[in-house]
């Protein structure tokens, strides 16, 4: 016999549609019709106009003056910005990120694991640097990523294997790691010697050397991450010269 699916009797379904239609803008689809994004967000149309003007009132959906197609106002961002004001890490951290980018003249960050996918809370560009087209709140997948690998390297070995097998692995570049056995090996290394390095293993010119930050459980809670084009510097250029630094940087905001 099948089981029902327990109902969330807690769970309000109009604030529900009101995200699902948020978050459906995307950069293939920055922006629609009425009936595009009903069809997108799987509802009738009647239902998708009273959201969109709901949200239009409320100042989080606007209409484009030329293509009169509906497209997220500048407030959409005041979500984003609430919850970085409140973070307790990303205004302790700038001061150590500042220090970083001056010694290193890479591009920093300060990231953590959301499921399957680091996400960028603080970033310092380096002149040096290859853009990336990585902002504030840009995901990347953890598996083949420095801090995602970094931070997973400190999850009990069940809950890291957990984590990857829901993960879609793919090979982004000719060396992205992506077989299960190769990163759990990569995860042991990673936690001996305390960092994570990536080499273009997401971006091709890209090395990334990372150390979680850590609770007081020892639980990750962040990452630092360096990140230099390989024009620069080779790998075991990058581990002698910025691997101790950043372990001791990461020892210093754990202590926050």
């Amino acid at each position: 016999m099948n089981e029902k699916k327990k109902v969330d009797h807690l769970m309000v379904k109009s604030v529900v549609k009101a995200f699902r239609i948020l978050e459906v803008f995307d950069a293939e689809h920055p922006a629609m019709s009425i009936k595009n994004l009903a069809e997108r967000c799987n509802m009738d149309r009647s239902a998708a106009q009273r959201f969109v003007h709901t949200l239009m009132q409320l100042g989080y959906l606007q209409r484009n003056e030329e293509t009169q197609l509906i497209e997220p106002s500048v407030r959409t961002l005041d979500i984003a910005a609430h919850y970085l004001h409140a973070h307790p890490l990303v205004d302790k951290v700038r001061p150590y990120l500042l220090n970083l980018s001056k010694e290193t003249e890479g591009s920093v960050s300060l990231t953590i694991l959301d499921g399957q996918d680091v996400v960028y809370l603080s970033r310092l560009l380096s002149r040096n640097m290859l853009d990336t087209d990585i902002t504030i709140g840009s995901r990347l997948p953890a598996f083949c990523t420095a801090p995602g690998l970094a931070m997973l390297s400190q999850l009990d070995e069940k809950d890291a294997l957990t984590l990857l097998e829901q993960t879609q692995r793919k090979a982004y570049t000719p060396n992205t790691i992506y077989e299960l056995p190769a990163i759990m090996e990569r995860l042991e290394r990673f936690r001996r010697q305390g960092y994570a390095i990536s080499v273009e293993e997401y971006f091709l010119s890209d090395i990334s050397i990372s150390v979680p930050i850590l609770d007081r459980h020892n639980q990750p809670r962040a990452a630092v991450s360096i990140s230099m084009s390989r024009a620069r510097s080779m790998p075991d250029e990058l581990e002698q010269n910025l691997s101790d630094l950043l372990i001791a940087t990461a020892r210093q905001i754990s202590r926050l």
